[in-house]
């Protein structure tokens, strides 16, 4: 496993550096005329993530002169379990934020979203989402994973505590004691997160000092789980801190 830290004072630039990685394995699969599979997360970088991301897929696919039509699914780490119409959804503001790729002819651009209470159960979602995934991937691996550490070192909404509920044969799980409201999440599960080319995680500002260092010093936390899974090809721990 590779596993390696860039440290960069700005936001900008550690966004920047994720996303041409990323633009670079989707663009790697379009090459070999395969469909791409990505992994957005929300929080407070979570949109500049997604925009700067659907200025590199437009501007790449602007520059396409191939004729090929390109496929993009974009899988989301972690939901609320609340109704589609819910503005503070995760998808739902990562999905505005695709402002320019979307309206490219020669790209499909997939959003796999949660279903909502209206529909289904908490579990009954879960399991629709794992399904979802496995009959999308089965046991391919991810292209890229971003995700975003919280405060308390948790990832997607894997929390520390919930590790039961973390690692799972489960492509996707129910949470329904999360401690950051809404209580009932759906969140893909670690196994599955681990099981990618390559997971990029932002730990950005000083509150997630403490979380940074327990994972750098003493392999705990969520993110912990992800290197014992030890699926992926490398990763990535972009942070403004130094430790």
């Amino acid at each position: 496993m590779n596993i390696t830290t860039v440290v960069d004072p700005s936001t900008d630039v550690l966004v920047t550096t994720v996303i041409n990685k990323t633009v670079a394995a989707i663009t790697h699969n379009w090459q070999q005329y395969r469909p791409a599979h990505i992994v957005l997360t929300g929080g407070r970088t979570g949109v500049q993530i997604a925009q700067t991301l659907d200025t590199q897929i437009f501007r790449h696919i602007s520059a396409d002169k191939s004729g090929d039509v390109f496929t993009l699914h974009i899988w989301f780490s972690d939901e609320r379990f609340t109704e589609l119409s819910d503005p503070e959804r995760t998808d739902t503001k990562l999905i505005a934020a695709f402002t320019k790729s979307p309206k490219a002819k020669n790209l499909n651009i997939n959003f796999h979203r949660v279903s909502s209470p209206d529909s289904l159960t908490l579990e009954e979602a879960a399991d629709e989402y794992a399904h979802h995934l496995d009959d999308s991937l089965s046991e391919h691996q991810f292209d890229a994973v971003l995700l975003s550490m919280g405060e308390d070192g948790h990832i997607a909404s894997l929390f520390p505590g919930l590790e039961s509920a973390s690692h799972s044969f489960k492509f996707a799980v129910a949470v329904d004691n999360s401690p950051k409201p809404p209580a009932e999440r759906v969140s893909i599960s670690a196994d599955r997160l681990a099981n990618s080319s390559a997971i990029y995680i932002f730990a950005l500002g000083e509150s997630k000092r403490e979380a940074l260092v327990n994972l750098m010093e003493h392999h705990q936390g969520p993110v912990a789980l992800l290197q014992e899974a030890g699926r992926f090809g490398q990763m990535m721990i972009a942070t403004d801190l130094k430790i």
